[in-house]
């Protein structure tokens, strides 16, 4: 080749990296103010926390709770120098998903937040539950708290005093119970909470047991009142039939004149 044509083939390479250059930064430039477009266009407010963040762990009883796993709880414990909270319950219980549901409202939930931080927090669910014998103390019925020792022995004084069941001591349907039965194992461990200085327990729903106690009283309340219309009946009955018979005696009287 001669040295014109070498210099013109120099010269057209040189002009395409040119326009390779220009269009990268035409791109570069392009993909960041797309992508600013992008994000202007999106509403802030379709964003879910949820779907960023969420506690596998919690299954509904709290994402604010610190949460551990089962298996670690002991170590963490005795690590912390903690006792341990222990709930175990199903997904397909009527009765755990209506102790989550009342969990939900906002003064026991405050309270179950603040009182969690002096325990290592675990609750499991379906097949996460311990089936060792120590944690089914009367049963293997469910919603249970039990409350652990760092080591995680079952402390067996700590049940629901004021349970709906004789036969289900640590069975709780309210908020209540369960934290008035936290506040005892802090006393007991003379952990100092200030939030327990603030007011006496918690009151709690009327049990099953009270319930049934004052129906029964209403009802044997409505059996006396029966009685006593059914007596009053009975009396005025007798007064009628008292009466019938001086009539007929009285009408006796008088065929046996009339016949003499």
């Amino acid at each position: 080749l001669s040295y014109f044509h070498c210099r013109l083939i120099a010269c057209h390479y040189s002009f395409s990296l040119l326009q390779l250059n220009h269009f990268i930064g035409m791109f570069g430039c392009v993909v960041p103010i797309a992508f600013l477009f992008f994000l202007s266009n999106t509403d802030a407010s379709s964003f879910d926390t949820k779907q960023i963040y969420q506690n596998p762990l919690s299954h509904g009883f709290g994402e604010d709770i610190d949460w551990v796993k089962w298996e670690d709880a002991v170590e963490m414990a005795m690590e912390v120098d903690k006792p341990i909270f222990l709930l175990i319950h199903k997904s397909w219980c009527h009765a755990c998903k209506a102790l989550k549901k009342t969990f939900q409202q906002s003064n026991a939930r405050k309270a179950f937040k603040q009182l969690s931080e002096y325990f290592i927090m675990v609750n499991t669910e379906d097949d996460d539950e311990p089936y060792e014998e120590e944690y089914r103390p009367d049963g293997k019925y469910i919603p249970r708290v039990l409350f652990l020792d760092k080591n995680g022995d079952l402390l067996p004084q700590f049940k629901n005093k004021k349970a709906e069941y004789k036969n289900y001591a640590y069975y709780y349907s309210s908020p209540a119970d369960v934290l008035n039965s936290m506040k005892d194992v802090l006393r007991h461990y003379d952990i100092d909470v200030p939030e327990m200085k603030k007011g006496p327990k918690l009151k709690s729903n009327k049990s099953v047991e009270e319930k049934s106690e004052e129906e029964e009283k209403e009802i044997k309340k409505e059996e006396s009142k029966k009685n006593s219309k059914s007596d009053s009946i009975k009396k005025e009955e007798s007064k009628k039939s008292s009466k019938s018979d001086a009539v007929k005696k009285e009408k006796s009287k008088k065929s046996s004149k009339s016949e003499l």
